[in-house]
């Protein structure tokens, strides 16, 4: 029961940031292409993670810890950009 919960909560982190990744990509026109390319996924890995965000299940690769950490490197990046296009 405490692993499920412990899944559901990753889950909902994982794709809150996704979420935002998305978001900001958005802020400055970024192709789906460029954004595969930013978080440095293969065709495969991007259509996975795409069809997590769509409530599909956890992919495989990368693992969820490396996913996240560099989700949120890239999306520090991209804030960065985002707030120095608006200035």
């Amino acid at each position: 029961m405490l692993q499920a919960v412990d899944r559901q909560a990753n889950d909902h982190i994982a794709r809150a940031q996704l979420d935002l990744f998305h978001d900001l990509s958005d802020r400055i026109h970024l192709t789906p292409d460029e954004r595969r390319r930013a978080l440095a996924l293969s065709d495969g890995d991007w259509r996975a993670w795409d069809n997590f965000l769509a409530d599909g299940p956890l992919p495989s690769w990368p693992p969820l810890p490396d996913m996240l950490r560099h989700l949120g490197n890239v999306t520090f990046k991209l804030l960065i950009a985002s707030d120095s296009r608006t200035l």
